[in-house]
């Protein structure tokens, strides 16, 4: 193992100051509240299909490599599953880490969350260094997805 993960976080922004390369990150996610007024099912209180809300969000995550000296390459690769335990999206990015350089930042933006009912959902982070077999599980990151379904207003009818 060359690259070791620190730690890894789900946040709505991250900003990198250009000045000091110091990294800010802004509104760490652990819940959505949501209020939404689509078709549902009435006998299993759930969404009839699949929902992607419009949001923009990143995961955020700090590595360091054992040896300074040497190149380390890798694919992270990060997931979401439903409560179901059904994996919604999967999405892989290459990680290189350059000699000399020991820590690294990694920041994966999404945009879009798709939702199938309410409930706990879980980001994975896992990492495959150049030459490994497999991805390994590095990090689970939950949501809490909270749905409040508001009645659709009722139009009041012309009379004749």
């Amino acid at each position: 193992m060359k690259v070791k993960h620190i730690w890894s976080v789900l946040c709505k922004e991250s900003i990198i100051n250009q000045d000091d390369n110091l990294i800010s990150i802004h509104g760490t996610l652990e819940e959505l509240n949501v209020t939404l007024t689509p078709p549902i099912n009435s006998s299993s209180n759930r969404l009839t299909d699949k929902l992607s809300l419009p949001i923009n969000y990143e995961i955020v995550s700090f590595w360091v490599k054992e040896n300074k000296k040497e190149l380390a390459k890798a694919q992270i690769e990060y997931s979401l599953v439903s409560p179901e335990g059904k994996e919604l999206f999967n999405k892989i990015q290459d990680m290189e880490i350059p000699v000399n350089i020991k820590r690294f930042r990694s920041r994966m933006k999404i945009t879009g969350f798709p939702v199938t009912r309410e409930g706990d959902y879980n980001f994975k982070v896992k990492i495959k260094e150049e030459r490994a077999d497999a991805f390994r599980l590095v990090a689970e990151l939950p949501l809490e997805v909270k749905i409040n379904l508001q009645k659709t207003p009722v139009k009041p009818q012309a009379k004749n």
